[in-house]
């Protein structure tokens, strides 16, 4: 509903989803009180919770009202349930709840998995482009890593089960990808009659194609045109196994049975705790009823996590990101260029850093970080640096700075202390 989109509503559903950063030391009261970013919402909007819960409020109140049976012996010995009898289903019940979701997060998992998985497979194929092929077939590479990501665009449009057929104009995909870029009007025009399932080999293959090129261009060993086919292959297999892993959900036959295991179940606790005289019953039914149900919501959305859900994948910032560094891979060229790696290769030396170097380089940053802070504004200061960096077997000589002209310029420092620069 068009209310319960305003912000100030405490059980608005969150739309399109992970990943949530909880405070893992909150404690279990303000975990559990919490309902931003969980199931509770759309639990508690759901027909099935009330339709329960009614049923146990009726029950409930009618016995209190004596509507149901005469005195309490007849009561119990007529309409009474034993708990035994529910506590038989509820234990059955709960087996095949858990299973379920488990079986649903490890789902979950793979998709997970694969899907960043095809990312990390493009970016090893970018960097073989660029190492092998390099600015000898530079446009070869901008063209295969085009298609690359064209392929990795129309998948995550399947994945999300997105309707891109649009009558009387085409496709709506491949409209979008033209208008953005990603591909030519000729080259989208060539995938129309293509089954949407088939476009991202198509656009794989013309990857291939262009990466086979600039490898002849750049003269590269022959081997490397199966290394390059192979790890677009792993793109295409890991797309493939994230295809086949949602043509694959849990059998219908299982959720049938689950769903009327619970309904019994749910219908059982509503009637069995309703014949009782604590007033405590409706909250007891109230968050256990909560429960069963907000682990099938749970469930049912990390069987499918592209779509809208909580916990569903952010799949568009996660290509967004990829598309950005496969641009960084590609375009980025070392200072100066060929002439640059020469210069560097030259005047590189054996390397000094020791063993705990790195541990070194973070305790300076976080002392500048802690000292930058508490430093005012507007004023000049000095940061220090470690007392354990101060050791001269680890941080080296300290070797005045020099300027671009070759001579060498005196620091103002205080006594005893370094410098930033030093």
């Amino acid at each position: 509903p068009a209310w319960l989109k305003c912000h100030a509503w405490p059980l608005r559903p969150f739309s399109g989803g992970m990943t949530y950063y909880y405070d893992s030391d909150a404690g279990l009261l303000k975990t559990a009180c919490s309902i931003s970013w969980t199931v509770v919402p759309t639990v508690l909007l759901s027909f099935e919770f009330w339709f329960f819960f009614a049923i146990h409020l009726t029950v409930f109140f009618s016995f209190r009202a004596g509507l149901i049976g005469g005195s309490q012996a007849d009561k119990l010995a007529n309409l009474g349930l034993d708990w035994s009898f529910v506590q038989v289903g509820s234990a059955i019940t709960t087996f095949f709840e858990v299973f379920y979701s488990s079986q649903c997060f490890s789902r979950y998992m793979d998709l997970y998995k694969a899907t960043k998985g095809m990312f990390e497979d493009a970016y090893a194929f970018a960097y073989l482009l660029r190492g092998h092929i390099g600015e000898k077939g530079q446009t070869a590479v901008r063209l295969s890593t085009r298609y690359m990501i064209a392929a990795m665009v129309l998948q995550v449009f399947e994945m999300k089960h997105i309707e891109t057929q649009m009558a009387g104009s085409g496709s709506g995909d491949l409209d979008a990808m033209v208008k953005f870029g990603i591909l030519k009007p000729r080259e989208a025009d060539s995938m129309r009659s293509q089954k949407q399932r088939h476009r991202a080999m198509t656009a794989l293959s013309w990857s291939a194609g262009f990466a086979i090129k600039g490898l002849s261009e750049a003269e590269a060993k022959s081997n490397l045109h199966s290394v390059m086919t192979i790890r677009l292959f792993a793109i295409k297999s890991g797309q493939q196994d994230i295809i086949n892993t949602l043509a694959l959900p849990v059998p219908y036959q299982y959720v049938h049975l689950l769903s009327i295991m619970v309904c019994m179940n749910l219908l059982l606790w509503a009637y069995s705790m309703g014949l009782t005289n604590s007033v405590f019953a409706p909250v007891v039914f109230f968050f256990a009823s909560l429960i069963f149900l907000g682990i099938l919501e749970l469930s049912d959305a990390l069987s499918d996590p592209f779509g809208e859900d909580e916990v569903d994948f952010h799949v568009d910032k996660w290509m967004a990101k990829c598309v950005e560094q496969l641009i960084e891979i590609i375009e980025t060229t070392y200072p100066g260029r060929a002439d640059g790696m020469r210069v560097a290769s030259e005047a590189e030396g054996l390397l000094s850093l020791r063993a705990d170097t790195a541990k070194a380089v973070f305790e300076e940053v976080a002392v500048n970080i802690e000292e930058s802070q508490l430093k005012p504004q507007g004023t000049s200061g000095y940061l220090r640096v470690p007392e354990r960096l101060r050791d001269a077997e680890m941080l080296g000589p300290r070797t005045p700075p020099w300027t671009p002209s070759g001579h060498s310029r005196e620091l103002a420092m205080p006594p005893g202390e370094y410098s930033r620069s030093s």
